[in-house]
């Protein structure tokens, strides 16, 4: 099974405001400082497998981030980032809707410590944060295998068609939510988000 590449795409649209919302265009500003990156970064998916492990569904994945150096330098310029992993499995009715039978959602999340020199990723579920000064090597060890629970493999059915969807995305966090609703046209990624798509049948 292949999973296939669906979207990954990021969209800056031109921006019409008022001159008196010096705030907003004054984030604005930083942020598009930051926008270009995202034309030369991307999320890659490293293989992803569906297997049962003491009866549950375990999606497995590993991401590789490319252009990391447009990423560092976001980083190191006092940008939190965090990476979102949405996994969505569906069961495929060809007269009706798919039916989603389970849903979850990975976090991480990226800084960097400007005393220590070092990158550091906080990890869903690790209370001890991996830190590294090269940000190439944290991320090769921190997302070179991510697991999610999907749920009871029973809930499986023989004979059937599903179709597991997984949603990728690494944006910014410190953007104020009454500025995500202002400028909601607006995409806060870093890197571009991109959807992969697995079809099988069990």
């Amino acid at each position: 099974m292949t999973a296939e590449n669906l979207t990954a795409r990021n969209t800056f649209p031109a921006l019409t405001l008022p001159i008196n919302i010096l705030a907003i265009l004054c984030t604005v500003f930083i942020i598009s400082l930051f926008s270009s990156y995202a034309d030369a970064a991307s999320l890659n998916l490293k293989n992803l497998v569906l297997d049962n492990q003491a009866g549950s569904i375990m999606a497995r994945f590993g991401l590789d981030l490319k252009g990391d150096t447009e990423t560092e330098t976001a980083l190191e310029n006092g940008i939190k980032l965090k990476l979102e992993c949405k996994a969505s499995l569906y069961l495929h009715r060809s007269m009706w809707p798919d039916s989603k039978i389970a849903s979850k959602t990975y976090t991480d999340k990226l800084s960097y410590d400007s005393l220590s020199k070092e990158f550091i990723l906080e990890k869903s579920g690790n209370s001890i944060a991996l830190r590294d000064k090269k940000i190439t090597m944290l991320l090769q060890n921190g997302w070179d295998s991510i697991v999610m629970d999907l749920g009871p493999w029973s809930s499986l059915k023989r004979g059937e068609r599903y179709i597991l969807k997984l949603d990728v995305h690494l944006d910014q966090t410190d953007v104020p939510q009454w500025l995500k609703k202002t400028l909601f046209f607006w995409s806060w990624d870093i890197v571009p988000s991109a959807t992969y798509q697995l079809e099988f049948t069990y």
